[in-house]
């Protein structure tokens, strides 16, 4: 079975790299519906980048400031292998496609142990060809690496439901903090697991009350130090941005959401649209499973405890987001696999037979919510410019209106990159957002204009918080109306600009060459080009 699942896993490592190299970074969308996109992709990746080339491997940070909004192991693994094999997209993605890769290897082995290895075929066949798995699996985001280590901790107690040995003991509780430093409160829900485990299962099939104690304190111990090195090095950052910006304001609080659907609604319509052919085979095999659970043998309470928390997990969370489903599409997919009417020899073969009618299928139409998208290219409209634009090397500073490329300059070797937005009100800092205004992160065109006088007092602030550098100073400007913008550019020729091209009354007048570019944006540049002393340290072709 060893050389079964290296085969399996070598097999989904390869489907994962072909999307990895040929997808442009944050150029996919998160929830196929809504169309939102991976715009966290392009955080992660900058926040890699900067480690990997500039050290401080224990504080992550995003154009310059610290970004404690998650633990840093997404991007410890993706700065790793940036380090070692250079700056791509594929590097960065790496470490999450392989990880994803080896948990679909465990998912082969976990079905074949419990109905042979045609059971184990078809979970790993479901799980291979899911839309929202094929998507997370390979982006650097956090929900691909989560599912990995989730999927390592469930295999470890149904390999070793009592947690007796030291492997299972270890592995369950490594793969919880590893977690745990992957998605902070979503890491400790194995825990949530094992705690069901152990109340619904038979007694002779279950831990120890001592052993489940054990298992839990050595994930708090193993994931705990970076949690106490922040606490003691950035106490007053880490507490607003980790804990009561991230965990209370998101976590507990209802922030603003990107639909109008019910909790339920959404994630059901999503489940159906993104993977009817795995929502119907898990829901044919729901009446064999329930009869198994019945008996309260290991496997399915394993499995229904998984289902349950995530579940919960997923309703129970504020926020809606389809990517919260994640957890859920190994668990049906083993479900299917095991309990359904297709596991025996018999039938077997016919559901490889559709699995991989649907897996063409699917593959030939990349541009459905369920399809399967292998072809080279991305979402964002201004990848390309900005791609572009970062190729003649110009030492200019470049400001982008709107983040209208979802971060992805962010990740662009650029020499200077600042954002602006239009915002007829600013939004004060509240549960949702840190207080950026005060830390001159964010400031006004006006302050911006007469930044020399305001960066004083804005790096004594910034120094209060435990941060001792102007980087992060005006990162973000804010226009308060479309006369602003005019004002802002007039008072920057120095300054390339790329604005969306509604805006093109605002710069006519603009000190800069006015340059059209595709997809209805503009650039400025400025007509006093400065050279780079270098040539740009990585691909601009992220």
């Amino acid at each position: 079975m060893r050389r079964a699942l290296c085969a399996v896993a070598l097999l989904a490592l390869a489907c994962l790299l072909v999307r990895a190299a040929r997808v442009g970074l944050a150029g996919d969308y998160i929830d196929a519906i809504s169309k939102i996109t991976a715009q966290d992709e392009a955080l992660y990746a900058h926040s890699a980048i900067a480690m990997a080339r500039d050290g401080d491997w224990l504080t992550p940070r995003f154009m310059g400031r610290y970004a404690l909004y998650k633990p840093p192991l997404l991007v410890w693994t993706a700065a790793v292998s940036s380090r070692l094999l250079g700056v791509s997209r594929l590097s960065l993605r790496l470490p999450i496609a392989i990880f994803s890769a080896l948990s679909l290897g465990l998912l082969f082995l976990w079905g074949g142990e419990l109905a042979g290895w045609q059971a184990g075929a078809v979970a790993g066949a479901l799980l291979l060809s899911n839309h929202m798995w094929h998507t997370l699996a390979g982006l650097c985001m956090t929900d691909g690496l989560l599912l990995a280590f989730y999927i390592a901790a469930f295999y470890a107690l149904f390999w070793d439901p009592w947690l007796e040995s030291r492997a299972a003991l270890f592995g369950f509780s490594g793969a919880v903090a590893a977690a745990i430093l992957t998605k902070g409160i979503a890491g400790t829900l194995p825990l949530a697991v094992l705690g069901l485990y152990w109340l619904a299962a038979r007694r002779q099939e279950r831990p120890t009350f001592l052993r489940v104690c054990l298992a839990a304190a050595l994930a708090l111990v193993f994931a705990a130090p970076w949690f106490i090195y922040q606490f003691t090095v950035h106490p007053q950052w880490f507490w607003t941005e980790h804990i009561a910006v991230e965990i209370l304001g998101f976590g507990a609080g209802a922030p603003p959401q990107t639909s109008h659907e019910n909790q339920a609604v959404f994630y059901l319509m999503r489940l159906a649209i993104t993977d009817p052919l795995l929502l119907a085979a898990a829901a044919v095999a729901i009446p064999a499973f329930l009869l198994d659970l019945r008996r309260r043998t290991a496997a399915p309470v394993l499995l229904a405890a998984w289902i349950a928390v995530m579940l919960a997990a997923a309703l129970g969370w504020q926020y809606r987001n389809a990517a919260y489903l994640l957890p859920l599409v190994p668990a049906m997919a083993l479900l299917a696999a095991v309990w359904g009417p297709f596991r025996t020899r018999r039938y077997a073969p016919w559901m490889w037979v559709v699995l991989a009618g649907a897996f063409l299928i699917k593959t030939s139409a990349p541009e459905l919510p369920w399809g399967l998208d292998y072809r080279a290219g991305t979402v964002q409209p201004t990848a390309p410019i900005l791609s572009a634009y970062c190729g003649q090397a110009r030492g200019n500073e470049l400001i982008v209106l709107d983040a209208a490329d979802d971060l992805y300059a962010a990740a662009l070797p650029l020499a200077r990159l600042r954002y602006a937005t239009i915002a007829p009100v600013a939004a004060p800092a509240g549960p949702y957002s840190m207080p950026f205004a005060e830390m001159g992160i964010t400031v006004t065109v006006d302050q911006f204009n007469d930044l020399a006088r305001y960066a004083p007092a804005f790096r004594a602030r910034l120094r209060g918080w435990g941060l001792d550098s102007g980087a992060p100073v005006a990162t973000l400007i804010t226009a308060r109306t479309v006369a602003d913008l005019t004002a802002l550019v007039r008072a920057h020729p120095e300054s390339d600009f790329l604005i969306p091209a509604i805006y093109r009354k605002a710069v006519e007048s603009a000190p800069q060459e006015l340059v059209g570019a595709a997809a209805g944006y503009l650039l400025l540049l400025s007509r006093a080009p400065l050279g780079r002393t270098s040539p740009p340290a990585w691909s601009c072709r992220m």
